[in-house]
């Protein structure tokens, strides 16, 4: 889904934190929501006519100004041509620069323009630091001529901007008559290591005073010298295409974030964090239901009415479920609001949820359909989003680090194991352990007990790029009213032996990494361990109950595949959701590879489907599912 970023002159949001904030070496795809992000999906701005555009066909204009360390033109004859993005020794993917894209514009073949400002310092290598063309700190500053808005009240500059930091600033400046009036921050969103999606189109609203002048230029400003820390200044780069300034519609509202844990205004004055749990076990889904919310901005040039979020829930067959909105205000120009719908949802049964979420108003009939996903489990409680997308290393040969999730428990239950998603990089051998914290957040600090440590497990090659689960001695009780933070763990070593994958965003502070002190220095922390805050949430789950009800759940075929129980005594239930349709088949073998069980059925979407082993032998047995397509197997214990 594209992605549109929201720069608004005169409205600024800010965060504080009992932690600081580390990302991932390569940014985690956006899933379904938009956490802490000014963003929105509509393309209304499209039907405007532009009042002025620049797509870089011939390059930087001749009567650009442009700084010392300058922005540079990437076009098809230039090189680096269109196809390079940064090249920087850390602007790629895991610090790779061959790795990093271009800027993903609707005219990206014609050209477009950069300023790589990792490149300038290292001039594409680690071992250079600092003496590149142009050392940071830097800045790169390119004007533009004049522009004659004189019969424009209100004006918005549409643009495709692909912004990466580390520790740069993105700004629009505006002049008046060669003069300085005002700027806007671009991205100002993002924290250290992160970006934009590569075809990102930001939308940036001049200032009210600046509108109505003749004379009028806008400066592109990446600012690389205001924000420092201990590794540096600036980095890593800011790339644009497609500049249009658009008179600004009288009535659009969109969408910032949706979420189903009541994170934003649902939880203000009662138990729990409101975090979104992507699989949440029924126990606790009843006594924490669903609680809805939207935020909106109104970036329209005049007040909405009527102003509402909307929700619907469709169960794993397509039929709606639930369905609410919230009460409605009046949002004015350039005003945002978080909306809570007047009922929550506490699903009867397992399965998949597919969640739509929309605004509507007196002006505008509906915002865009943001659409989200949970599945409720028999035991299984996850806040990732089950698809890999950029990992933590933990195993590492600078030190033994941990990563976990927090938890909030709304029902008395037994905490029995814990699951992992084991990266891909992952060295077989590797001893990893699972830990469980007591959250302590009393007095404004928060405080980690320990309260107990798995044995150590041994990764097997069947474990590198899959789930694996690892149980605690014994069951430990865990409490309504409680917050628990589960990790995984592991041991310093002369190699990066291993790491955990991330899936989706992390709410603020409910995801964490521990530095041991043993010579990762994750940040700038002096006494350890110290835990750091990171955005992306790690794929690390927790297993309640009788360990014999664990579920195993799987994205395959672009939907769901829940297997559960877990062990079992031989009766399974197998459900796929939202699938493509295809004809499916499903087989189960035993060690000697001797088929015990198959059928063939066509779905539509969704099946359920019963498999009674019970009068087989205790043991392992392989389950494969197989469309036209693909296949996925899963190993299951009879006992």
């Amino acid at each position: 889904m594209k992605k549109f970023y929201i720069s608004v002159f005169a409205l600024a949001i800010s965060v504080s934190s009992i932690a600081q904030v580390l990302n991932q070496t390569h940014t985690v795809a956006k899933v379904n929501k938009a956490k802490h992000n000014l963003e929105f999906n509509s393309d209304k701005f499209a039907v405007a006519s532009p009042i002025w555009s620049e797509d870089f066909d011939n390059g930087i204009p001749a009567t650009w100004t442009n700084s010392t360390a300058p922005w540079v033109y990437r076009g098809p004859n230039t090189s680096p041509n269109t196809s390079v993005g940064g090249q920087g020794a850390y602007s790629g993917i895991n610090n790779s620069p061959s790795t990093n894209k271009p800027i993903e514009s609707p005219t990206r073949a014609n050209g477009f323009i950069i300023f790589d400002s990792d490149y300038y310092d290292n001039n594409g290598s680690s071992s250079t630091m600092g003496a590149g063309m142009h050392p940071a700190p830097h800045n790169g500053e390119l004007m533009t001529d004049t522009i004659d808005l004189t019969a424009y009240s209100d004006v918005s500059l549409k643009v495709n901007s692909y912004f990466r930091t580390f520790q740069g600033q993105a700004f629009v400046a505006f002049y008046v008559n060669g003069v300085y009036d005002s700027q806007v921050q671009v991205h100002s969103n993002l924290s250290v290591n992160e970006s934009t999606d590569s075809n990102a189109t930001s939308l940036i609203r001049v200032p009210s005073n600046v509108c109505g002048n003749a004379n009028v230029q806008m400066q592109f400003l990446f600012d690389g010298t205001t924000q420092s820390n201990t590794n540096g200044s600036g980095y890593y780069f800011w790339m644009l295409d497609d500049l249009e300034l658009l008179e600004t519609p009288e009535y659009l509202v969109d969408v910032l974030d949706q979420n189903h844990g009541g994170w934003d205004i649902g939880y203000a004055s009662t138990q729990g964090s409101g975090m979104d749990y992507t699989f949440k076990p029924l126990l606790q889904s009843n006594a924490n239901p669903y609680m809805f919310e939207m935020s909106f901005a109104n970036i329209g040039s005049k007040p909405v009415h009527g102003i509402q979020m909307n929700i619907n829930v469709d169960d794993a067959s397509g039929a709606s479920v639930f369905s609410s909105n919230s009460d409605s205000t009046t949002l004015s120009v350039l005003d945002t609001a978080a909306y809570l719908a007047s009922l929550t949802f506490a699903p009867s049964s397992v399965g998949v949820y597919d969640m739509s979420f929309w605004g509507s108003g007196d002006s505008i009939s509906n915002t865009s359909i943001e659409t989200m996903t949970a599945i409720i489990t028999d035991s299984v409680y996850g806040r990732d989003y089950g698809n890999p997308a950029g990992a933590w290393r933990v195993g590492r040969s600078c030190g033994g680090l941990q990563l976990g999730n927090k938890f909030d428990v709304y029902a008395d239950d037994e905490l029995t194991s814990v699951s992992a998603y084991i990266a891909d990089y992952s060295v077989a051998g590797a001893n990893i352990f699972g830990v469980v914290y007591e959250v302590d957040t009393a007095g404004g600090t928060t405080t980690y007990f320990q309260l107990s440590q798995t044995d150590d497990y041994e990764l097997q090659p069947s474990d590198i790029d899959g789930w694996v689960t690892i149980g605690f001695n014994q069951a430990l009780d865990v409490y309504s009213g409680q917050q628990y933070m589960l990790c995984i763990g592991g041991y310093v070593h002369p190699l990066d032996t291993f790491g955990i994958n991330v899936s989706g965003d992390a709410e603020i502070t409910m995801s964490m990494i521990m530095d041991d002190g043993s010579g990762c220095a994750l940040g700038s922390a002096t006494s350890f361990p110290a835990w750091y805050w990171i955005s992306g949430a790690p794929m690390i789950r927790m297993n309640f109950g009788d360990q014999t009800s664990t579920s195993i759940v799987e994205n395959s075929f672009e939907g769901v595949v829940v297997l559960y129980p877990n062990p079992s005594y031989g009766n399974i239930t197998l459900e796929l959701n939202d699938v493509v349709n295809d004809k499916y088949s499903i087989s189960v073998k035993n060690l000697l590879g001797q088929e015990i069980y198959s059928v063939e059925k066509i779905v539509n979407g969704f099946m359920k489907q019963n498999i009674d082993l019970s009068n087989y032998s205790r043991g392992s047995y392989l389950v494969t599912i197989t469309n036209s397509l693909t296949s996925i197997s899963q190993k299951i214990i009879i006992e």
